[in-house]
């Protein structure tokens, strides 16, 4: 649905087109476009002229001579197109507007959403779907931050009341997005939880984002084009919306696609936190450091424990999965046939690009089972050697790292027969890891040293 950078640019462009133009007839092809009478709007604006093009919210104006003014909404694809074409209507023309000089002003709209009401100077503001409007997103003032905290102090997430016409108007799903994206709030946060600063952030960004899409034309999404031939540049700037599957530039973590009241929703789970899942245990650390020691200590004081290795070992069984990894790896893949196993580490190793793409498929598909685990578990402990690399540390509320040495690493791995050719296959560097959930351990070979540490992060 075009929202109002682009409601903006079609009111740019219609004006110059029939500033000072009689309406000589019109026609209707699809009668519920018109929400008053139908029968009023095609014989009142015969004779009238187009004075002016005036817009609110995603609303446009077009006034004319006699006071009158129809009120329109391009809905999801609506859209003006004026032309001097001796067959002017096409398949999807809902109205005709026959001007002088063999000039036409159609209105196309393939989905049928679109709408049309024929009022007056006097009355078009007091119309309900008017006058319900909040102000608009771009020209709020601090005098009005206040009231605007107020109407966002609701139980629902904020993104819907983004959506919400009466409390800012203009908004739609793509620029919500970005706003919440730059806003750094999690689409799922209630409106109740937001702050004072967090208002003036949306109030900040909103503008920001809004006038900077009005500048470059707004956004030419899907199958919305403001009018025939003309393209909106603001989609190349976008940060958030519609780039489910790249990597956020400020984290690196994938964003994510998910749907709120039925409003498909893209946003960066890592930089947009989601509070309530914030509550795990992570463990974490170099092969052989003893994560798995850590995580059994945790089930003794009654947390539930999961393994990602374990849990991805189950997911390479599922069927389709199981197929798509054998895509991925041009073999047949089964986790559970060692001679395969083997084969497919061998490519991994040798084929960087084959193992980015693998981890580019299973690491969503973990994450999703991770957060089914948080939704059904209130103490959770989970051990997760790549959490840093698969990008959810939001998970966490905690999350220990093992530091060990080379010696005990190595020593470590003997005793559980892992194979070590050297120490530069130990894979150990903490140098990445940024994170202020972060507490470093060590492991030095005593059990009871290790849990007093363990303890000790527990009760920070």
């Amino acid at each position: 649905m075009p929202e109002l950078p682009e409601v903006e640019t079609v009111k740019n462009i219609l004006k110059p087109l029939i500033e000072g133009k009689t309406i000589k007839n019109v026609e209707v092809y699809y009668d519920r476009l018109v929400q008053s009478d139908l029968n009023e709007f095609k014989t009142k604006l015969i004779g009238q002229k187009f004075l002016d093009v005036t817009r609110y919210g995603k609303f446009l104006f077009l006034h004319l001579t006699n006071d009158l003014v129809i009120v329109t909404h391009l809905r999801m694809e609506g859209k003006f197109r004026f032309t001097k074409e001796e067959n002017p209507r096409i398949k999807a023309t809902s109205a005709l507007f026959f001007l002088q000089n063999g000039e036409f002003l159609a209105f196309d709209d393939t989905r049928k959403f679109g709408l049309m009401y024929l009022s007056d100077e006097a009355n078009y503001k007091n119309l309900k779907m008017i006058s319900k409007l909040g102000i608009e997103a771009n020209k709020v003032e601090e005098k009005d931050v206040d009231d605007l905290y107020k109407k966002f102090s609701k139980k629902k997430p904020i993104k819907e009341l983004l959506l919400d016409q009466s409390i800012l108007c203009g908004i739609g799903n793509i620029y919500a997005d970005e706003i919440l994206y730059q806003c750094k709030l999690n689409p799922f946060t209630k409106g109740n939880e937001l702050t004072l600063d967090d208002i003036k952030n949306i109030v900040k960004y909103a503008k920001i984002t809004l006038d900077k899409a009005i500048k470059l034309g707004g956004s030419t999404i899907h199958s919305f084009h403001p009018s025939e031939g003309v393209d909106g540049k603001f989609q190349e700037e976008l940060l958030a919306y519609g780039r489910v599957g790249d990597t956020c530039p400020n984290c690196g973590t994938t964003f994510h696609k998910t749907f709120l009241n039925g409003r498909g929703t893209t946003f960066c789970p890592n930089c947009q936190i989601n509070h309530s899942l914030e509550k795990a245990i992570g463990i974490t650390g170099p092969i052989g450091s003893g994560k798995s020691t850590v995580l059994n200590y945790l089930k003794t004081k009654g947390y539930a424990t999961f393994s990602c290795d374990e849990l991805v070992h189950a997911l390479y069984k599922e069927p389709a999965i199981k197929a798509k990894v054998s895509k991925i790896l041009n073999i047949q893949f089964d986790v559970e046939n060692h001679a395969i196993l083997q084969k497919a580490r061998k490519t991994l190793i040798n084929f960087p690009e084959i193992k980015k793409k693998l981890e580019n498929y299973i690491y969503p598909i973990l994450e999703e089972r991770l957060i089914l685990i948080l939704q059904n578990n209130d103490k959770i402990a989970i051990e997760a050697p790549t959490l840093f690399k698969a990008h959810i540390e939001y998970m966490f509320k905690k999350i220990i790292v093992i530091k060990i040495s080379d010696e005990q690493q190595i020593k470590n791995l003997k005793n559980r027969n892992d194979n070590v050719q050297s120490s530069k296959s130990l894979n150990k560097d903490y140098s990445y890891i940024k994170s202020p959930k972060v507490k470093f351990i060590e492991a030095t070979g005593d059990f009871e040293t290790l849990y007093k540490q363990v303890d000790q992060v527990l009760e920070d």
